[in-house]
């Protein structure tokens, strides 16, 4: 019977070394999936974080492109109000009365010594232009206005309607564009 006792206090042993190595691995597993779970916490943490942040650059960058675009459609609907003024400026000045363009035309000459000068018109005002200037260059086509040049051609003022116009509405765009817009 002593070898009964021997092999129960083997197993005993055993089983009490069975029963504490699996308590270490049950610890041991436990600590492994600890550590796993705070891995998996931490990366699923960051990759919100980076997620939260790419969504909230996305919608900087959306809001931003519809500003910019918005910005672009009313500078276009701002540029196409600014021409029809500037074209009804033309047609104004194409259907300014004959009165008028002759003593606008008298006051464009005004400054300049006309013997020494040849001058341009358009057909329209040949005629008037013609009496007012010794050297009569010729006609152009222009809405109105004159051309005065030196005899030489070194010298040439450009004071046709079209380009008054341009040089009044392009220095007066803002003040226009302001009152226009506010």
């Amino acid at each position: 019977m002593a070898l009964d006792a021997v092999v129960e206090d083997i197993l005993a042993s055993s089983k009490g070394k069975i029963a504490e190595i699996q308590s270490q691995g049950d610890a041991e597993v436990a600590r492994i999936l600890g550590e796993a779970r705070n891995r998996a916490a931490e990366i699923k943490s960051r990759k919100e974080t980076e997620v939260a942040n790419a969504i909230a650059a996305m919608e900087r960058r959306e809001v931003s492109s519809a500003h910019l675009e918005l910005k672009r459609s009313e500078l276009n609907v701002h540029k196409d109000s600014l021409e029809k003024v500037r074209a009804g400026l033309i047609e104004s000045l194409k259907k300014l009365p004959k009165k008028e363009n002759e003593a606008l035309l008298k006051k464009l000459l005004t400054p300049y010594n006309l013997k020494d000068m040849k001058v341009y018109s358009s057909k329209r005002d040949e005629t008037f232009v013609s009496s007012l200037a010794p050297n009569y260059g010729g006609n152009l086509d222009i809405l109105g206005g004159v051309v005065v040049e030196s005899m030489d051609g070194s010298l040439r003022y450009d004071l046709t309607y079209e380009t008054l116009a341009r040089e009044v509405f392009n220095s007066h765009m803002k003040e226009v564009s302001r009152i226009l817009f506010g």
